[in-house]
Formats: structure tokens, sequence, C-alpha cells
């Protein structure tokens, strides 16, 4: 590679690096091979600093070939630091009717990972820790062919 090549490579890297959404938040929990029964909880702990500002809440599941369905429910207890519940129910489409995954196919896998709105232009209305309780909401007690669950917190430009 000469010279100028590596030049527009570092362009493009820091451009790619630079654009897009400030994060302020995102985890991912792992679900067991042994899928995700209805008693098991994902939990998450985001700290709030900034109430002056507008954010999406994303979740982003992750599943595999495996998962039987093409949406998924999720059930959610939005903590605030006050102890305050919200709890909202959350459809999520995971696939086509025709079984054509969306999301991003996972490099070497057969894992799709896609981002789906929960709360989008929110305020957050006190700073400190807000605690978020995601269960799985579907019929079958024991749901398969999901590997993880996400939950991911953006600033609005």
């Amino acid at each position: 590679m000469n010279q100028q090549n590596n030049y527009w490579l570092i362009i493009f890297v820091f451009a790619l690096v630079s654009c897009g959404p400030k994060v302020v938040y995102e985890t991912n929990i792992n679900i067991s091979d042994t899928g995700w029964h209805k008693d098991s909880v994902a939990v998450f702990k985001s700290e709030v600093t900034e109430l002056n500002r507008d954010y999406h809440l994303l979740l982003q599941p992750n599943v595999n070939m495996d998962y039987a369905y093409n949406n998924i429910w999720f059930f959610i207890d939005a903590i605030a630091p006050s102890g305050h519940i919200q709890r909202d129910t959350v459809s999520c489409y995971l696939s086509a009717v025709d079984g054509e995954m969306y999301g991003n196919k996972q490099w070497f896998s057969d894992d799709y990972i896609s981002v789906q709105p929960y709360k989008l232009n929110i305020r957050f209305p006190e700073k400190g820790v807000y605690t978020y309780r995601i269960a799985q909401g579907m019929r079958d007690e024991n749901i398969m062919g999901l590997n993880s669950i996400g939950l991911k917190i953006i600033e609005v430009e």
C-alpha cells in the first residue's frame, strides 16, 4: 500500500469513528444455551447525569436460526432513582413472515442482531441510576435461539 492510500485509509477510519450518535450506555447480557425462561430477568443499570438532553432507548436482541418466531415480546420495568416504576410491554419483529431475518448478520455465524426502538426522544426526569428489568413475554415458558439481549441509550442530535 502506498503512502497516499494510507492517508485515505486513515481519513476513512477517522470519519467512521467520529460520525454517528453519541452512545451513553450499551450493555448486552448473554442468554443461557438452555433458553430464556419466563422467570429469568436481564437487569441493566445506567446512570443519568444530564436532564436537558433527549435520548433514544433501544433494544438489541441477538438471535440465531433456532429462534422459532418472527417476533419477540418483552416485559420491561424501568425503575427511576426515586423508585418509581414504569412497566411496558414491547414487541420486536425479528424476521419477515417468510423467515428472512432482520438486522445485521454477524460474521462467521448464523446470528442476527437488530436494533429495536423501546423509547424515542425522551428526557429523564431525575438524575441518578436507572434500572431496566427485561423479561421475555412469549407464551412459551422457555424460548430457544436468543443469544443475548442488549440495551443501548444514545443522545439525540
